[in-house]
């Protein structure tokens, strides 16, 4: 087997100058009217278009590329406070004014999709009926008791607290906010769901629309 002997001197100076021969490359020296010389080059240096010029990349050669149909600014100034907040325009932090109709006109296929984002986020504690009995509640074993829906208080509430409420949450978020998982538009589907599900323990034939009440042969007598 041969023998290979490592002469320490010699290793130690071979080391040193190859540290000093990088340190020697990473200084740049005097000011120069010259580009630097950049082995990598890290995206240092880019392709740049202005808004109007030409760009063969794409297909209709035009560097500026057009919006995505639908798409809105990033943290865009939400004015209208009744849609987004739930809020008149009048109210303040102190004394909060709640909308009393749902700033929405909403569909049949709205309420439906309503009812399957109060499957999905309120069931687990509310029950799907509103009776305070999901089964997270079920599991606590009781000690964890979310709001019956169908109560006196959860009754008066105007819409647009039932709104605030899926928005932001309620007491220190011992039910969490949504604001995030739900747009705007699924949590005003979310509250006129809720509505529904009130009117179901309320309703008389007087609120059946008439066509419906005469295809059945109800009367408001019944």
């Amino acid at each position: 087997m041969v023998q290979i002997k490592c002469n320490n001197k010699l290793f130690s100076s071979i080391i040193g100058a190859t540290f000093l021969s990088l340190t020697l490359i990473g200084c740049r020296g005097q000011k120069s009217e010259n580009p630097p010389i950049l082995p990598i080059q890290n995206m240092v240096e880019q392709t740049s278009f202005g808004p109007q010029s030409k760009n063969e990349f794409y297909k209709d050669g035009r560097a500026y590329r057009p919006q995505i149909l639908g798409t809105v600014e990033f943290d865009k100034p939400k004015t209208d406070k009744r849609l987004y907040e739930g809020k008149e325009p009048d109210s303040t932090e102190h004394d909060p004014k709640w909308v009393k109709k749902i700033p929405l006109k909403l569909s049949e296929k709205d309420i439906q999709r309503g009812q399957a984002k109060y499957v999905v986020f309120c069931t687990p504690c509310h029950g799907y009926a509103g009776d305070s009995d999901g089964l997270v509640t079920q599991r606590a074993g009781g000690v964890i008791r979310p709001s019956n829906i169908h109560d006196k208080e959860r009754l008066a509430l105007p819409v647009g607290k039932i709104y605030d409420a899926i928005h932001n949450g309620v007491n220190n978020w011992n039910m969490p906010g949504f604001a995030s998982q739900l747009s705007v538009e699924d949590k005003w589907a979310v509250v006129a769901y809720v509505r529904a599900l009130q009117l179901t323990r309320r309703a008389t034939l007087e609120n059946i629309p008439a066509d419906i009440k005469a295809k059945h042969g109800w009367s408001n007598k019944q």
